[in-house]
């Protein structure tokens, strides 16, 4: 049976594709769980600022509990969503700061 506009329609392996709304779960994990090593790497980098590599990682956490709620407790759905779609801002700063002020160059060594 297809897909309709509601999840509780969906059966087998497309309900945990297809969520109703925009119609990805898995990815969004995926999507979320990236920014922990992204966000380590920004954090010890040298070339961004260190709060940029805190806030990827919290962003992680608003991601995956956004993606994995519907999965496990479709009832907490609405709670859930309403505070980790506030986590996931964590990756706007980022964004704007690379677009504004760029990575700080960095000299390169001279060869002896």
């Amino acid at each position: 049976m297809p897909c309709s506009t509601s999840f509780e329609s969906c059966d087998g392996p497309k309900k945990l594709v297809y969520n109703g709304t925009d119609g990805v779960v898995i990815p969004q994990i995926f999507w979320g769980l990236w920014l922990v090593p992204f966000g380590i790497l920004v954090f010890k980098s040298g070339f961004l600022p260190r709060i940029l590599g805190v806030l990827l990682i919290i962003a992680c956490f608003g991601y995956v509990a956004d993606s994995v709620t519907p999965l496990l407790f479709p009832r907490y759905v609405h709670i859930v969503s309403r505070f980790a779609s506030k986590l996931t801002l964590g990756e706007l700063p980022i964004i704007f700061w690379l677009l504004i002020m760029g990575a700080k160059d960095q000299p390169l060594a001279v060869p002896v």
